[in-house]
């Protein structure tokens, strides 16, 4: 894969580099920019805060400037968020912890990345205890979220997410029955996949479909841990692959799809759930 972001990066018109850069971005969002990650200290009003660490696998034109990293504090009664999430009855806004994060870099920046973007978050606001329903979702603008968990951590709440592009997110407390969010997370992987069809060489779509097919059975069958190492295989299937039979690279132009990035995401998230129901 890094033979054609290389090229992407050549093709760039106007490069931005950042080694070290620090900057505020319209308060309360401080971020410090070295390599490939991105590190945000954000502290809102009512003492609500988080960190938030971005990390790229390859980019080209990272600043603080052009990743577009804002914070706000939410009314967890807003219809207009609360109807972008899954079930209302199920998936709950936290009071103690009502922030919404949006990454939307500029689109005139010449920002881009190759593969996944990991999203990692944690507060000193909400705690992690063992069977919590705390999780980390994601949404495009405007657009419904969903769970992208991929890890959590114990103490004060840590969690990771991976994406192929950006988004806004919460954190939630999901209350579905874990094997509705497996088919849920199944369906969307499935779903994902087909709508790429277009854009990936065809023996390679095969193998995907097929490696999918074989995980359906398995979670029919009950089989959760074997389940969970076929969603691997197909991510490794999607990670050997030549970058010509399947675009992976996102930019702010948002001309293209990174379709490598996003379903390697979708199965990231599947293989957590899976794990859980053991």
């Amino acid at each position: 894969m890094m033979t054609a972001f290389k090229a992407l990066a050549l093709s760039v018109t106007v490069l931005f580099l950042s080694v070290g850069s620090i900057a505020s971005k319209a308060d309360p969002v401080e971020l410090t920019v070295q390599g490939n990650k991105v590190e945000a200290v954000i502290n809102l009003t009512g003492n609500v805060s988080a960190d938030l660490t971005l990390t790229f696998e390859n980019s080209v034109g990272l600043t603080a400037d052009n990743i577009g990293i804002s914070a706000e504090i939410i009314d967890i009664t807003d219809l207009s968020i609360l109807n972008r999430l899954p079930n209302l009855l199920d998936v709950n806004l936290l009071a103690a912890f009502p922030m919404l994060i949006t990454i939307e870099p500029p689109s005139n920046q010449g920002f881009a990345f190759s593969g996944l973007a990991t999203v990692d978050i944690h507060t000193h606001n909400l705690e992690y205890l063992p069977g919590t329903p705390l999780r980390f979702f994601k949404a495009p603008l405007n657009g419904q979220f969903e769970d992208i968990t991929a890890t959590m951590g114990s103490g004060s709440y840590r969690a990771r997410g991976t994406t192929g592009k950006f988004s806004q997110f919460l954190i939630v407390a999901d209350l579905r029955p874990v094997l509705t969010v497996v088919n849920t997370k199944y369906n969307r992987l499935s779903n994902s996949l087909a709508g790429f069809s277009t854009q990936i060489e065809p023996i390679l779509y095969n193998q995907l479909s097929s490696k999918l097919n074989e995980v359906q059975q398995l979670i029919t069958a009950q089989n959760y841990t074997l389940a969970s190492n076929k969603v691997d295989e197909f991510s490794r299937i999607i990670e050997l692959a030549d970058p010509d039979d399947i675009p992976d690279v996102w930019r702010s132009s948002r001309d293209i799809d990174n379709v490598a990035g996003e379903l390697i995401a979708y199965a990231n998230t599947l293989r957590f759930s899976l794990r859980l129901v053991n």
